[in-house]
């Protein structure tokens, strides 16, 4: 699993939803966090947390 700093911002390509990295680890020692990993933004859903792996294949928009 790629090491992303805060601020990375990926996207998924097939439903146009942005992710963004939060300050949380991503460290499954501490589950509750490691699922607020990634904030993403939907246009239709609202917004979710997610982890590393449920974002990690989308594409990288900006790198910090």
């Amino acid at each position: 699993m790629a090491d992303y700093a805060e601020g990375h911002i990926k996207r998924d390509p097939a439903t146009g939803a942005s992710a963004i990295r939060t300050v949380f680890p991503d460290d499954e020692s501490t589950p509750q966090l490691a699922a607020m990993t990634w904030l993403v933004a939907t246009t239709n859903v609202g917004a979710r947390h997610a982890r590393t792996s449920e974002v990690e294949a989308w594409d990288d928009v900006y790198i910090p």
